[in-house]
């Protein structure tokens, strides 16, 4: 069964596939959580564009992405951030820029003259269209936060019929180099952080749940941030399914 989930990741992600070595992480990781459980990586370039490897640097399982080097919103979307401006009164510092494309989903975020940001997501259509996914204008994180959203029906036993589903937050500690999610059925997966330098000096991170994994007892059910050397920065319960009456 796992190396099936592992062929189907690889065959999804192969194209956005970093191939910088981070086999020091898997062996920090090993020796810091030894108990025999599942581990299923994914790639970690799932961004498209200009990025900055950390684990050439030494911080394996990060990102880097440089907001001036990253792409600019289209137009549309820069309607929607300013929009999204005048609603929360948080006047942002620069035009948005995309920071994360996944088939599923993209991230545009824009910093804010009080020194926090302003994010959107949105879930892309092959005809070019978006569908929304969440936006906030929020201060500068501390620590982690991560949500859940559904964007297709559920029946009314809280079954999931339909996806995207996704997992999506932020982290604000500069250490954080890893993000590995649990799910009720004891799968981990190893979720990508794109960190944001100044201006933001955030990293984000959004995650598309395989089908699999929206069904009960199999769901997403706790997410844990990491340093380089494995020592844990913080976790966060996993809520957001819908529940059965």
């Amino acid at each position: 069964m796992i190396d099936a989930v592992d062929r189907e990741l690889r065959e999804r992600f192969a194209l956005l596939a970093d191939r910088t070595d981070d086999s020091g992480w898997r062996e920090v990781r090993a020796q810091a959580r030894p108990q025999a459980r599942t581990v299923v990586a994914i790639a970690a370039a799932l961004v498209l564009g200009a990025v900055v490897a950390a684990s050439a640097a030494g911080v394996p399982g990060r990102i880097v992405r440089l907001f001036d080097s990253a792409q600019p919103a289209p137009s549309a979307v820069a309607r929607s951030f300013t929009d999204f401006d005048q609603i929360v009164s948080s006047d942002l510092a620069a035009p948005p820029r995309e920071v994360l494309t996944l088939p599923e989903a993209r991230l545009w975020v824009a910093p804010t003259t009080t020194g926090g940001y302003c994010s959107l997501v949105k879930v892309p259509h092959p005809n070019g269209t978006f569908d929304g996914a969440g936006g906030e204008c929020a201060p500068r994180p501390d620590g982690l936060a991560v949500d859940v959203s559904l964007h297709g029906p559920f029946s009314p036993n809280g079954e999931v019929l339909g996806g995207p589903v996704l997992v999506r937050g932020v982290v604000g500690q500069s250490k954080a180099s890893a993000l590995e999610l649990e799910f009720e059925d004891g799968d981990m997966v190893s979720v990508p952080l794109v960190w944001v330098p100044d201006p933001l000096s955030t990293g984000f991170f959004v995650y598309a749940v395989p089908r699999r994994h929206w069904l009960a007892g199999h769901r997403p059910t706790r997410l844990t941030v990491y340093t380089a050397d494995g020592h844990e920065l913080a976790h966060a319960t996993v809520h957001g399914f819908p529940l059965s009456p």
